[in-house]
């Protein structure tokens, strides 16, 4: 499989971001999110960056939990975001993106589902994940750094190691994806971009009625983990214009805020 090439993701990219976006791909690097990090800690990035990768060695999703796939068997890639000022419920442009990405592949007939707050789901497995972070350079300027990884093809060696259900894209798509990788990196790569743009812009509400719309596990119950903990059990009602989860109990409300924190549908 050859290495992914900058020049091919950035002609990808959607017109309203092509040419304003710098691109680049390695075959392997610790985390995409990590490289761009580490740069926007030193000095904010002039223009939005895109990093891809064929493999990342040290990979991870929220509360630290490892990304796991082999060389090519995933769509890897991390976006950095120069931001002027912060812009309120900054927690909740995960979920924007998630939006945005779910309907990148509704519109190549992939349909998907979101699990509160970061993952991307097919029929109860999970396809893709959202991580995203905030960096502050050494003279207080604020830097989004937003990454993806979304499972192309999976063995069932990877899909025993990754412990949970999951699917690959080429699995929907019933098609090999090897030759595309470029042009889906660059779809989905726009598709973040015009997320985090809209967000700083407008926040989280014109997101929020989307967002339910794909909401996985709706009128459901949940338990809700902190760490080990079960902190808090009802039915999921919707997300709040500050992308909150909102779940009932007996007749009462209560807010859930994204953190490190995750759901566990009941059966």
């Amino acid at each position: 499989m050859k290495t992914l090439v900058p020049a091919e993701i950035a002609h990808a990219l959607s017109v309203t971001w092509r040419g304003r976006v710098s691109v680049e791909a390695v075959a392997t690097t610790g985390s995409t999110n990590e490289d761009l990090m580490l740069r926007a800690r030193v000095e904010q990035p002039a223009v939005c960056v895109l990093r891809a990768a064929d493999v990342q060695t040290h990979g991870r999703g929220r509360q630290a939990r490892a990304w796991r796939a082999a060389s090519g068997d995933a769509l890897l890639f991390s976006v950095s975001v120069p931001v002027a000022s912060l812009p309120p419920s900054l927690s909740a442009i995960t979920l924007a993106c998630g939006v945005t990405l779910a309907e990148c592949l509704g519109s190549h007939h992939v349909a998907v589902n979101l699990k509160w707050p970061n993952d991307i789901r097919v029929r109860g497995r999970k396809l893709a994940g959202i991580l995203t972070e905030l960096v502050v350079d050494r003279v207080a300027r604020y830097t989004l750094v937003i990454g993806v990884g979304m499972n192309m093809r999976l063995s069932e060696a990877e899909r025993h190691a990754i412990g949970v259900p999951a699917i690959g894209l080429e699995e929907l798509l019933r098609s090999t994806v090897d030759g595309g990788r470029e042009q889906w990196i660059g779809r989905l790569g726009s598709a973040i971009l015009t997320a985090a743009d809209e967000f700083i812009r407008d926040g989280f509400d014109p997101f929020c009625l989307r967002f339910n719309q794909l909401l996985e596990a709706r009128g459901e119950v949940v338990d809700v983990i902190d760490g080990n903990q079960n902190a808090a059990s009802g039915r999921i009602v919707e997300v709040d214009r500050f992308g909150r989860l909102i779940i009932e109990a007996e007749g009462v409300t209560r807010s859930v805020s994204v953190g490190d924190i995750s759901l566990r549908v009941r059966p």
